[in-house]
């Protein structure tokens, strides 16, 4: 293993599918890995320091497991899940626990391996049905794109760009105060809770093109 390689932690609810997991990629020269149970990850995380946690889950203990995730002072690592709903696994919640990457239960070795040194530079990465638009309601219970101004709109595409309020200000020639009202503007519509949340809804919705 080369200096400054990730060190990865594999945990899942079960003994047979961590040994999987890490058996797999094990293939992939440069990464040290740590296995260990989902009960334990909070100990784990603080005792290894990983640069990137790998968690693999059922739908019942997803919860509980984010719920281990250190937070406070102690700067949690991303994390990357291996669920059996990828789309269902991208929540809120699961965001502000540090999730950075959604994959499916199955996902192959390669996409595993992929999302680990995507999730290290500070990318997220979405299994494909994350990013399928959902259904229309007909109760009203979803966000309104429509109610984003052209302005707006030009705004979140510069967010899915990961610019900053500067750059985008810059881009733009208007003011950071502005800037600062047009995204809060947008997440109130949107009603997300955060630019990443917004970003996503935004290419679910088709606001931002692919």
């Amino acid at each position: 293993m080369k200096r400054g390689s990730p060190r990865v932690l594999v945990v899942a609810e079960n003994d047979v599918r961590a040994a999987t997991i890490e058996a797999s990629l094990r293939r992939t020269p440069d990464l040290h890995i740590t296995v260990g149970p989902s009960r334990a990850l909070r100990r784990l995380i603080e005792e290894h320091d990983p640069t990137v946690v790998v968690v693999a889950s059922t739908a019942a203990g997803l919860a509980s497991v984010l719920d281990m995730i250190p937070a406070g002072a102690f700067r949690a690592p991303p994390v990357i899940l291996l669920v059996e709903d990828p789309r269902a696994a991208w929540t809120t919640r699961a965001r502000r626990a540090g999730v950075q990457a959604v994959l499916s239960l199955d996902a192959s070795v390669e996409q595993i391996t992929a999302a680990i040194g995507a999730t290290a530079a500070g990318l997220i990465t979405l299994h494909p049905e994350v990013l399928r638009a959902p259904a229309r309601s007909t109760v009203g219970d979803t966000p309104d794109e429509r109610m984003l101004t052209t302005r707006e709109r030009q705004i979140l595409e510069m967010m899915a760009e990961g610019l900053s309020n500067r750059l985008i200000a810059d881009r733009l020639r208007i003011s950071m105060y502005t800037v600062k009202f047009h995204v809060a503007s947008i997440l109130e519509k949107l009603r997300a809770a955060s630019r990443t949340e917004a970003v996503t809804l935004g290419v679910r919705s088709g606001l931002i093109p692919l």
